[in-house]
């Protein structure tokens, strides 16, 4: 009784075969763009951390009074730009304005606005943005210092 099962196939059909490739190019793809919005993501934070350094780099430097950072800020421009290694160009600008107080130097209390801007990575057309306030109060002058 050993030749009942010579007519019985062995392996894959055709059918099983093409079932059992779209199932596996389903999977791929979805770790295809799972993979790609990762990486996008990464690049996003990246570019956000570097605005975030851009404006803290500025913020410490309006903090301190070292001849470098003076200059920086009595420049007549408020703006610069600036690129990371990928290639992506910030654009970094300020304004500083003087809260009103009662004393009579303008100077004794300020704040400082930087705005970063990049390009947006998914929408070229469009830019992403950040924002930075910091205050600064100065010592008056008839304490001596």
């Amino acid at each position: 009784m050993e030749g009942s099962r010579q007519g019985a196939p062995h392996g894959f059909t055709v059918l099983e075969a093409v079932f059992a490739s779209a199932i596996l190019a389903i999977g791929l793809s979805g770790v295809f763009q799972l993979s790609a919005a990762s990486m996008a993501a990464n690049q996003s934070q990246r570019n956000l951390v570097f605005a975030s350094d851009l404006a803290q780099d500025l913020a410490e430097c309006w903090q301190v009074s070292t001849a470098i950072c003076l200059s920086h800020f009595q420049a007549t421009q408020q703006s610069d730009t600036l690129s990371n290694e990928a290639g992506v160009q910030f654009e970094r600008s300020w304004l500083i304005t003087s809260i009103s107080t009662p004393s009579k130097d303008p100077h004794l209390l300020q704040t400082l606005q930087i705005s970063v801007k990049w390009p947006h990575q998914d929408k070229p057309s469009s830019s992403a943005e950040l924002h930075w306030h910091i205050r600064r109060a100065s010592t008056p002058t008839w304490v001596g210092l």
